[in-house]
């Protein structure tokens, strides 16, 4: 099960501004393999790939019908002011996961907005 986050923004969260904070995100771990970007599902989906391995899927982004829904469905979370656009993403738990939240992160706040990181890491019963 992958982690599931929720970008809050202004403006739609573009393919073009997900790539690009990919760039940002490898230009500062030069350590980092080669990123990539996919589109799959006929455009509904936006993968970032590191190597053969996803480390972050950007589903298309939706507009909110009010900032009503936010608080409804996030009752935790204040968003930032003019948020108009829902953007559901996925990364794994794994820890290539991590360069995927990083740039989900950055994608957002270029755009003015936030990231909501849903759920927990999940338990594992040693055996």
């Amino acid at each position: 099960m992958p982690r599931s986050s929720v970008a809050l923004t202004r403006e739609p969260l573009s393919g073009d501004a997900v790539v690009e904070a990919a760039g940002r995100v490898s230009a500062q771990h030069p350590d980092l393999e080669p990123l990539d970007a996919r589109v799959v599902d006929d455009g509904a989906v936006l993968q970032i790939l590191a190597g053969e391995e996803v480390v972050l899927s950007v589903l298309r982004p939706r507009l909110l019908p009010t900032l009503d829904e936010v608080g409804r469905l996030l009752p935790t979370v204040d968003a930032p002011e003019r948020t108009k656009w829902w953007t559901d993403a996925y990364t794994p738990w794994h820890p290539a996961g991590v360069v995927g939240v990083a740039i989900l992160d950055a994608a957002a706040e270029a755009s003015g907005g936030l990231v909501v990181h849903q759920g927990l890491a999940p338990t594992r019963n040693p055996r």
